[in-house]
C-alpha cells in the first residue's frame, strides 16, 4: 500500500513539474508572438528565455522559428545547448539552417566540445564564413597565441594598455580576444578593451560571444548594440563582399546535397539558396549548373550566382553552360545590366 501511494506521488509530481514546465515555454512562446515587440527585443527574450530555463530539442525547434537570420538561430541554439534536456535529439536542429556553414559551427561548438567543460563559451574560428575586414584576414594560429599569452609570467599584470598594444598589432580569433580580455577585472574595463578589440578579430560575427564576459546587464546590452551597428556599417560598404569561399570538403556536401534533391523544383530551390549565402568560383559555379537540364533552370542559377561570384569579370565564360540561343542572349542582356 505504501509503496503504491510513493509511486502515485512520483507520478503526481512529475506531470506537476512537466505541466509548469510547459506553462513557462508556452508563456514564452506567446510573447515572441507578440507584434509589438522589435526583433532585437525578441532576440533579447529568446537568449534570456534559453539561458535561465532548460528546454526541448522540439521547443528550441519551434522557437528559432521565429526568426529567419541563420546567425540569431545559431546564437540562439548555442546559448540553449547547456540547458538542452535531450541531447541525444540535438542533430535534429542543424535542419533549421540554410547555411551549411552556421549548422557545421553549432556542431563543433556545442556536440563536439560536449566533453569539455568550461564555464565560458569560446567561438570556433576554424569555420568561419562569415563577414571579415581588411585589416585581419587571417588569425594568429593558436600556436603562436599559446606564446604570446604565457610570454609573461604574472598575467594579470597586464593593464587594458599593454592588452590594446598586443591585441592592435595582432589579427586575432574572437576566442584569443576574449582570452586576453579575461585577464582585465571589471566589467568596465572589458567593455573598453572589447570595443576597442572589434576591428581586429578575425571573425567578426563570432563577436557576440564576448557578451560572456560582461556581468552587469546595462554593458552588456551596449556591447552588443555596438556590435550590431559595427556589422552593419560594414555590409553597407559600397561594394564590400561578406563571404569567403568554402572548403573543398564543405562544397562537396553542397554539391551532393542538390544531387540528392528528388524532384527539380526543390533541387533549384536548394542550389539558389546555398548561392546566395556563399561565394562560388566560376568552375564550382559550372559543376552547380551542369546538374540542370533545362536552361531556363540553369539562367536562374546563373543569376542568383553572379552577385557573390569573386570572378566576375570571368563571368561571360559560363555562357557555354546555356545551349539555347534564347537563353544565351538573355546572359549577355544580364552580364550587361550588371
Amino acid at each position: 500500500m505504501k509503496l503504491r501511494i510513493l509511486l502515485l506521488l512520483g507520478l503526481y509530481i512529475s506531470f506537476a513539474t512537466y505541466g509548469q514546465k510547459k506553462t513557462k515555454y508556452e508563456s514564452f512562446k506567446n510573447e515572441l508572438t507578440q507584434k509589438k515587440y522589435a526583433p532585437e527585443m525578441v532576440l533579447d527574450k529568446a537568449m534570456n528565455y534559453t539561458s535561465q530555463n532548460d528546454i526541448y530539442v522540439s521547443e528550441l525547434i519551434d522557437a528559432c522559428r521565429f526568426f529567419t537570420s541563420d546567425r540569431r538561430k545559431y546564437r540562439i541554439c548555442v546559448n540553449a545547448y547547456p540547458k538542452v534536456i535531450d541531447k541525444r535529439n540535438f542533430f535534429q536542429v542543424y535542419d533549421l539552417f540554410s547555411s551549411f556553414s552556421f549548422a557545421m559551427k553549432l556542431y563543433h561548438n556545442t556536440q563536439a566540445n560536449q566533453n569539455v567543460i568550461s564555464q565560458i563559451d569560446y567561438p570556433n574560428a576554424d569555420y568561419y564564413h562569415g563577414i571579415i575586414t581588411n585589416t585581419c584576414k587571417q588569425p594568429m594560429s593558436e600556436y603562436q597565441f599559446n606564446n604570446l599569452y604565457n610570454k609573461r609570467g604574472n598575467r594579470r599584470n597586464y593593464t587594458v594598455n599593454d592588452l590594446k598594444d598586443i591585441i592592435s598589432h595582432n589579427c586575432l580569433s574572437t576566442a584569443q580576444i576574449m582570452k586576453l580580455t579575461e585577464m582585465v577585472q571589471s566589467n568596465g574595463e572589458r567593455f573598453e578593451l572589447l570595443q576597442f578589440s572589434f576591428p581586429y578579430s578575425f571573425d567578426l560575427e563570432n563577436f557576440y560571444y564576448t557578451e560572456q564576459l560582461i556581468n552587469e546587464n546595462y554593458l552588456k546590452q551596449r556591447l552588443i548594440r555596438f556590435i550590431d551597428l559595427e556589422i552593419t556599417k560594414i555590409n553597407n560598404q559600397p561594394g564590400y563582399n561578406n563571404c569567403l569561399p568554402l572548403s573543398q570538403n564543405e562544397f562537396e556536401y553542397v554539391l551532393k546535397s542538390i544531387k540528392d534533391e528528388r524532384f527539380s523544383k526543390e533541387r533549384l530551390q536548394l542550389a539558389k539558396q546555398h548561392l546566395e549565402r556563399n561565394c562560388f568560383s566560376i568552375p564550382r559555379i559550372r559543376a552547380i549548373v551542369n546538374e540542370f537540364s533545362f536552361d531556363k533552370d540553369k539562367l536562374d542559377i546563373l543569376k542568383v550566382s553572379f552577385q557573390n561570384c569573386p570572378e566576375k569579370d570571368q563571368f561571360y565564360k559560363l555562357k557555354e553552360t546555356l545551349s539555347f540561343s534564347r537563353y544565351k542572349r538573355e546572359f549577355d542582356q544580364f552580364l550587361l545590366n550588371n
